[in-house]
Parts: structure tokens; C-alpha cells; sequence
């Protein structure tokens, strides 16, 4: 449920003219389709959308079922398709321009309550598909359904950094190797071609092989991967920042020592006697 109090409710529901169950100008179809394309949500037949009923009794729903930053998303486009109706028309008043300000305002507060992840952005194709699912539920604020998806994600990056690096990703009997066990590898790689001007980083790779573990346990136990009690949303959130975090910095450590290759590649084609 988003976090709008009464009077917020009432001057949205002012300034939409929603009293007599419309919203704005809008027909269902436009209606659905505004939806749709900002918050990609069937307003009309999406999960907890089916019943019929009014325009406006449908906004009051996507209030009472979304989180405060998809929400505040539908809402800030809704003001400036408002504004733009009422200046088409020449009938925007003063009055409206001071609550359509108050209102912004109060989107950007709902918009910042929100998970955020920055993950790598990759070209291979099942990389950029998954990342969009991962960012269609952060959209949402439903971190419960990013934990799979991520886990998914992080092994199949961590696979293609250790093919970059000639390390083999299955054991002796042709199985891929789990998460934690490609980290275990990427770090012993580091170790024996010494990359960094500190133990740190290489420390704080070792140490995220228990996290990655941990999180091996929460995707097969915790998470909609299987019939699971899913973990609790506060739980959920910490854990997909954390994993995302971890993935970001070993793909920046990938980035770098790439880097640090080309250069030293580079400094030896000019030290080549002629």
C-alpha cells in the first residue's frame, strides 16, 4: 500500500475529478493503456485487477495493492497528462498549479522509497533479459521476486569472468559449479597473478564466498525458485542490495584488470627494439 494520507488521496482525487468514477478524460482502453505503459501493469486483467469497476475505483486499487515508488511513478505522469489536458483547453487555474506543485512533491517523496540496485549492464542476450526482470520487480519495490532472478544472473556473470580468465566452470563430472565455488576460483586467479596494490580486495572477494553460499541457500530455500516460504520483504531487500553490490565490484575487478592487461600489452609493443 502507498504511503498517501487522507488529504493527499482527496487532492488527487480533486484534481483527477474522480468523484463520479472517471478519471480525467481517460476511456478504459486509454486508461489501460497509460497504466500499462508507465508502471506496466493490466489494470483491467493483472493480477488483483480483474474485478470491473470504475476508472476511478481502479486508481484507488493501484494505490491500496503497489508500494510507494510505483505509485508515485503512475502519479507523476498522471499530473503532467493533467496539466497538459487543462492547458489544451485553457483552463488551468492557479489553484491547480499550486496543488499539481504540492503533489509533485509528494511523488518524488513516494518515487525515493524504493529499492535500487545498479547491476552490470551486459550485451549478451539472456544477461539483458534477466536484467529486465530484475528491474521490472525493483520497479515494483518486490525484492522477493528479484532473489531468483539475481541468483540466475550472478552465476551466469560469474561464469562468463571465469571463462575470461581460463577458469574451467564445471567439476569432473561435467556439472557447473555453484556460485560460491566460481568466487572460491576467481579469488585463488587474483591471488596468483597479483592484480592490486592492497590484500584488500582480494580479502573482500574471499569473504563474499560465504555470502554467495548463504545466498545459494536463500534462492533453493527462501525464494520463489520452489515451492518456498519466501523470505520476508525487509530480509529480501537487504540480501538482493548485498548480492548486488558483490557482483558490481567483482565485474568493476574484472573491468580493471582487463585494463591493466591492455596497458601492459600496450607497454610492451613499445619496448620492442626496431
Amino acid at each position: 500500500m502507498a504511503n498517501l494520507s487522507f488529504r493527499e488521496k482527496a487532492i488527487f482525487e480533486e484534481l483527477f475529478e474522480m468523484s463520479g468514477g472517471y478519471v480525467i478524460d481517460f476511456s478504459n482502453n486509454s486508461f489501460a493503456r497509460f497504466v500499462g505503459e508507465v508502471i506496466n501493469i493490466d489494470v483491467y486483467d493483472g493480477i488483483g485487477y480483474k474485478d470491473y469497476c470504475s476508472k476511478a475505483n481502479k486508481l484507488r486499487q493501484l494505490w491500496s495493492n503497489e508500494p510507494d515508488n510505483v505509485v508515485g511513478t503512475l502519479l507523476d505522469a498522471m499530473l503532467m497528462y493533467y496539466e497538459d489536458y487543462q492547458l489544451r483547453y485553457d483552463k488551468l487555474t492557479d489553484y491547480q498549479k499550486k496543488k499539481i506543485g504540492e503533489m509533485r512533491i509528494v511523488c518524488q517523496r513516494l518515487m525515493g522509497n524504493a529499492v535500487k540496485l545498479d547491476l552490470p549492464k551486459k550485451q549478451e542476450e539472456s544477461l539483458q533479459t534477466l536484467l529486465e526482470d530484475i528491474n521490472n520487480s525493483v520497479a515494483r519495490n518486490k525484492p522477493t521476486l528479484v532473489l531468483d532472478r539475481l541468483h540466475t544472473f550472478s552465476t551466469k556473470l560469474l561464469r562468463q569472468i571465469c571463462v575470461h580468465n581460463g577458469i574451467t566452470v564445471t567439476n569432473n563430472k561435467g556439472e557447473y559449479l555453484p556460485l560460491h565455488s566460481l568466487a572460491g576460483m576467481l579469488k585463488k586467479q587474483y591471488e596468483q597473478n597479483p592484480l592490486f596494490q592492497s590484500s584488500f580486495t582480494v580479502l573482500a572477494i574471499q569473504n563474499s564466498i560465504s555470502l554467495f553460499d548463504a545466498y545459494n541457500s536463500i534462492r533453493n530455500n527462501k525464494s520463489y525458485a520452489h515451492d518456498n516460504e519466501v523470505l520476508d520483504t525487509m530480509e529480501a531487500a537487504f540480501a538482493v542490495k548485498i548480492m548486488a553490490n558483490l557482483i558490481t565490484f567483482i565485474d568493476s575487478v574484472e573491468g580493471y584488470r582487463k585494463k591493466a592487461e591492455a596497458a601492459k600489452v600496450e607497454a610492451e609493443v613499445f619496448d620492442l627494439p626496431f
